[in-house]
């Protein structure tokens, strides 16, 4: 009591800054012991939201990437597939070179001559072409060309050389020309070309 008795007798404006005084020490204490630790919690979990926020935009641009590598590989094995219906795989290199002399025989051609090249080594295929001669009459091989160009498998005809021949009697009308050209197939590099069974033999 005697305290406050001495506190009454102050000067107005002193107590006012003893008031002040004691208000501005409790309230430091108060947030020194509760406010502080609550404002560091808050910036701790404001530092992982920020965290977490980038992992997010991280995740998804990871996720956009991953979908794009998907749709671009999707697109690759497309273009294979497409790429694998017109070049044969090395097992199917007989099928396509029977094709071709099928083509010939049925265009009324005889078949002088195959002799298998050197294959050439590409990226994704190897080029492997086969010198033929064969003999008949300008029009049948016009035929012969024809049905080559409508095979499912890629097969070019290249240095293609036509001569007359010097027939007689009825060989004049289905041998009235010889000619010598190279047949090039294009092997998959899935499988090797050593794999290929060897070339069929000529038709006489």
């Amino acid at each position: 009591m005697a305290d406050l008795k001495d506190f009454k007798k102050l000067k107005w404006y002193y107590q006012v800054l003893a008031v002040a005084v004691v208000c501005g020490a409790l309230l430091f204490v108060l947030w020194y012991m509760y406010l502080t630790p609550i404002q560091a919690e808050i910036e701790t979990k404001q530092k992982s939201l920020a965290d977490l926020q980038a992992t997010i935009v991280k995740s998804q641009q990871q996720q956009k990437m991953l979908a794009q590598l998907k749709k671009e590989s999707l697109e690759l094995e497309a273009r294979l597939d497409m790429l694998k219906t017109v070049l044969p795989l090395a097992k199917e290199t007989d099928d396509v070179l029977r094709a071709v002399q099928r083509s010939a025989s049925t265009s009324a051609l005889r078949i002088l001559r195959v002799d298998p090249r050197p294959t050439i080594d590409h990226e994704v295929y190897i080029e492997w072409p086969i010198n033929m001669e064969i003999v008949g009459t300008y029009h049948n091989i016009g035929a012969f060309l024809d049905k080559i160009r409508t095979l499912p498998r890629i097969v070019n005809i290249t240095a293609l050389r036509i001569q007359g021949r010097a027939s007689e009697g009825d060989a004049a009308f289905t041998s009235s020309v010889g000619a010598t050209y190279t047949a090039t197939t294009f092997v998959y590099r899935e499988e090797q070309i050593a794999n290929a069974a060897p070339p069929p033999t000529p038709v006489k």
